[in-house]
């Protein structure tokens, strides 16, 4: 049973932390430009806030992540350390949700389970006094005390705040940021240089000859 229990707990945590997979390269020869534009995303309770929407050949990009396959195959090495990177960070984010959720689950339980302050009753209250377990009671009688471990519950609550501010931060590095960004430009600047190859060749005229630098279209 506890193998069965550990293994629900794991389930999640594994589906957060998967690895992030990159369809096969596309053409270097059909690469275009990836363009972004700043747009707005409304939120009910925060209001309207802005962020980065990519496009590639006039079509919004839905992840992020999908950019992988366009900058694979331009072979900029820039680009696809930067991309890397970008990756690296939703990955290690997976795994901060999956266990900042776990963590709050088990702070909930440890907490609930050790809050025994529903149970706790004062019984009747008598100001003239009655007999209770054979001696004169005053006040409230037949009382049940509180049972709560104020320790306990103190750590669950913690614990499940905590994780609760674990999983914000990892939902936060899943968010594409100056990594993509500075891989994205790294990728569109080697667009522009490619098609253009300079080498030195030599030359030979009537009047002299020598080296040159030839640019190849």
């Amino acid at each position: 049973m506890k193998k069965v229990l550990l293994l629900l707990l794991l389930g999640p945590l594994h589906v957060w932390a998967q690895q992030d997979r990159i369809p096969p390269p596309v053409s270097a020869e059909n690469l275009k430009p990836i363009e972004s534009d700043l747009v707005p995303a409304y939120n009910s309770r925060y209001g309207t806030s802005m962020r980065t929407q990519y496009m590639y050949d006039g079509l919004d990009v839905r992840h992020a992540k999908d950019l992988g396959p366009y900058i694979l195959a331009s072979n900029n090495p820039d680009a696809i350390r930067e991309f890397n990177s970008y990756l690296t960070s939703r990955h290690a984010g997976g795994w901060l949700i999956g266990g900042g959720l776990i963590a709050s689950g088990v702070g909930l339980i440890v907490g609930i389970s050790n809050d025994h302050s529903g149970e706790a009753n004062k019984g009747p209250y008598s100001s003239t006094g009655v007999v209770s377990n054979g001696t004169i009671c005053y006040g409230y009688c037949n009382s049940v005390p509180d049972r709560t471990n104020q320790a306990a519950v103190k750590a669950g609550v913690t614990t499940l705040f905590s994780g609760l501010i674990v999983a914000a931060i990892g939902a936060y590095m899943l968010r594409p940021g100056p990594h993509l960004r500075r891989s994205v430009q790294y990728y569109n600047r080697s667009l522009k240089q490619q098609g253009i190859s300079w080498q030195l060749t030599p030359y030979s005229s009537l009047s002299n000859s020598g080296v040159g630098l030839v640019g190849r279209f």
